[in-house]
């Protein structure tokens, strides 16, 4: 079947597998043989060479964007790592494969991934030269700052003073970018609150049906009695006992 290695003898007599013919297909960028052998085996896809390399690794390497876009929509792992934990994003990078990064990243792979050396895919698009994938593994969140194992970052790694005055910048505005980002949906969350405390006024306003200009104005005279001052009562009851006094003398 399209997902079966063949065996044979290796240097010490030990069986050394070699690549299927969906890798073989992968690295070619042969896209119809691709579909015929996904389509008769679909575990397949996710089948490992000698080096533990799934065909993803060899599309990606060799650059075949067509190729790597149908694996990874047909439930190839964009994480796979293959010997020294290398992912098919790093032989990409390596190659500075632009447009196979971006499937890659668009697939679920990850941009800050580190093989077992530490290197990210900045790390090799820095050591190639490649200025543009640089710039775009950046905007996606790509760390200058990522050290290898080595203590190197990406930017110790290639180009002159330019180069790496370049991606700084880059970088910087970037931060710069998501800084504004964050100001203006701040900005916009306090106008939308100010907004709806403002309709939940004037809702309160409102009239109620049936007496409710009745009822304001009830508010608004019982808000004045409260805040005049009340006149002292005044108790007329001895008055009142001297006239009974007085009527009594008369019987």
């Amino acid at each position: 079947m399209g997902g079966e290695r063949r065996k044979t003898s290796g240097g010490k007599g030990r069986g050394v597998e070699e690549d299927s013919p969906l890798h073989v297909a992968a690295r070619a960028g042969d896209i119809v043989a691709v579909r015929t052998i996904c389509s008769s085996n679909p575990l397949s896809v996710n089948a490992r060479d000698r080096h533990s390399r799934t065909p993803l690794h060899l599309a990606a390497w060799s650059g075949h964007l067509e190729v790597v876009s149908y694996l990874c929509s047909h439930k190839a792992d964009p994480g796979a790592a293959a010997m020294d934990d290398m992912g098919a994003i790093h032989f990409a990078a390596q190659k500075g494969h632009t447009n196979v990064v971006r499937a890659l990243l668009s697939s679920g792979a990850s941009v800050r991934a580190a093989n077992r050396k530490g290197w990210t895919p900045l790390h090799y698009a820095v050591k190639g030269s490649h200025l543009d994938l640089a710039k775009y593994l950046i905007r996606k969140g790509a760390n200058l700052d990522a050290k290898t194992r080595a203590g190197e970052t990406p930017l110790d790694l290639g180009g002159g003073d330019e180069y790496r005055a370049t991606l700084s910048e880059c970088e910087r505005k970037l931060q710069q970018s998501h800084k504004e980002e964050g100001a203006a949906a701040g900005k916009k969350a306090g106008d939308e609150r100010t907004a709806d405390d403002g309709k939940r006024k004037a809702s309160a306003e409102l009239p109620v049906e049936g007496g409710g200009e009745g009822k304001k104005a009830r508010e608004v005279g019982a808000g004045q009695d409260a805040s005049v001052p009340k006149k002292p009562r005044v108790v007329l009851s001895h008055l009142i006992e001297e006239e009974d006094m007085e009527q009594e003398q008369e019987r």
